[in-house]
């Protein structure tokens, strides 16, 4: 048997089974570490670059590619991608956009009933014998009351909408760039100023860029409903994490569920995590077993696309 056609650097967290794949085809390097010279060592003499969230793909890394043809991204966003570098160096870049929808909408409802309907502060309440307590001052509101504003209607906040206008008869507010129709529920379009005003709940969905980076900033924060809460399933460096905080110390908001964070994770220290109201769960939103298996499958277009390249040159 030949040497393995191609090198295939894999920089992190992929699956036994997608890896196996890579390795029955060419010759595969797993990096223990992602940091930016790690990658670019990595990639002098790869041919395909595999990364999920922790790599960094910047333009330097890029320029030390000496042969690479194709870098995967199992997940939805590009932000940790420099694309229009590997565009302009001739490299595809690939990625999984719908792998996760399911998988993000359903976390982003379980973290909204548990904000709103304070279940992990009743679970520390029976843990603690102030059951009584608890219970007699106990008082929320009901999801079918309250008016959700989705900023980014995209698969992902379609998917949110979707379930909290059928499944709880939630008013729908969203705010997007581009035209979101069309859609199988009723919502409302209206500029964040209006959604910020009249949303019980704001769910982020948007993807990261110089745009929206810290688009939920102090001033964003201020326009808020007062009471209301915030979701981000999205990307962390969306909100100013030192704004929200002092939002939720002050009372601006109720309460806020993050899965995503800047920095990520949290620093020792940090405000919002004595800040009062939160839950946060660890950028796990993406990570059912079918949507870890539809983004592992990033690796077989990887190899289809090296593959037919081959088959060109």
């Amino acid at each position: 048997m030949g040497e393995p056609k191609w090198h295939i650097v894999i920089s992190e967290g992929f699956g036994r089974a997608a890896i196996a794949r890579a390795q029955a085809v060419a010759r595969v390097t797993v990096l223990t570490t992602s940091d930016e010279p790690a990658l670019k060592k990595a990639v002098r003499d790869c041919d395909a670059l595999l990364v999920r969230t922790s790599a960094t793909v910047t333009r330097d890394v890029i320029e030390q590619a000496g042969r690479l043809r194709v870098i995967g991204r199992a997940g939805s966003g590009l932000d940790n991608i420099d694309v229009e570098a590997a565009r302009e160096r001739g490299i595809l870049v690939i990625h999984t956009p719908d792998a996760a929808t399911s998988a993000v909408a359903d976390l982003t409802l379980g973290l909204m009933i548990a904000l709103v309907r304070r279940i992990t502060t009743c679970d520390a309440a029976v843990r603690a014998d102030r059951f009584a307590e608890e219970r007699s001052q106990y008082e929320t509101p009901e999801l079918s009351e309250l008016t959700l504003g989705i900023v980014g209607l995209g698969r992902i906040g379609k998917a949110v909408a979707r379930r909290c206008y059928h499944g709880f008869a939630m008013r729908i507010l969203y705010n997007d760039i581009l035209d979101a129709q069309p859609f199988d529920f009723e919502a409302t379009p209206t500029d964040k100023a209006q959604l910020f005003r009249q949303a019980d709940v704001v769910s982020l969905h948007l993807p990261l860029t110089e745009q929206t980076r810290r688009l939920i900033d102090g001033e964003a924060l201020a326009q808020f409903k007062r009471g209301s809460f915030l979701i981000n399933t999205a990307r962390g460096a969306v909100v100013d994490s030192a704004a929200l905080a002092h939002a939720l110390e002050s009372g601006q908001l109720a309460g806020a569920a993050l899965d995503v964070f800047d920095p990520e994770p949290l620093p020792k220290g940090h405000p919002l995590l004595t800040a009062p109201h939160t839950l946060f769960t660890p950028h796990v939103g993406a990570r059912s077993r079918t949507g870890l298996t539809r983004m592992n499958a990033v690796v077989d277009e990887v190899i289809r696309t090296l593959e037919e390249s081959r088959a060109v040159s």
